[in-house]
């Protein structure tokens, strides 16, 4: 069904853009929806390429933001962001395929949309709390910084099993 077929009229209807791979769909759609401007680098090196690269480490298709990172202060290569994406995955979720990398413009201070609370662009590492009342900080940065080629985790089984965990730790 159009707009047409609804009776509104087609130049005032909204036609969402195409998603790339390399895009959060949840970011692009607010973007698009509220006609700001959405800006997704295909990887590290190109994020470290601009003053407003960001690293964005989720869960759960944007429904957790796990670590929000400027591109420049990141040491380690895109295997071992992977690496650290599945171990806090591990912690947190334990569903692999709906956690992501994503590399976007974003400026200091910025919100970062989604689930959890969302996050925000900060001059230091900025990592979800519940992740910080696990302890982890350390040793994110450790990886992030290159020191490290993970933080140590064993993935814990499905969801319920991780957020039982989670749970029992606090």
């Amino acid at each position: 069904m159009s707009a047409n077929d609804l009776g509104e009229d087609p130049s005032r209807a909204w036609t969402p853009k195409c998603l790339s791979e390399h895009e959060s769909g949840l970011r692009r759609m607010i973007a698009d929806a509220g006609g700001a401007s959405y800006v997704a680098f295909r990887s590290l090196e190109e994020a470290k390429a601009s003053p407003h690269g960001t690293v964005i480490l989720e869960g759960d298709e944007g429904g957790q933001i796990y670590v929000v990172v400027r591109a420049e202060r990141v040491r380690c290569d895109e295997a071992a962001l992977h690496a650290l994406l599945r171990d806090l995955d591990a912690y947190c979720w334990a569903d692999p395929d709906s956690a992501h990398i994503y590399y976007e413009a974003r400026a200091l201070g910025e919100p970062i949309p989604g689930g959890m609370g969302g996050a925000r662009v900060t001059p230091e590492v900025w990592i979800h709390e519940e992740l910080e009342k696990l302890g982890l900080r350390a040793a994110i940065e450790a990886v992030l910084s290159g020191l490290k080629p993970r933080i140590g985790v064993e993935a814990r089984g499905s969801n319920e099993d991780a957020e039982g965990q989670v749970e029992a730790e606090r």
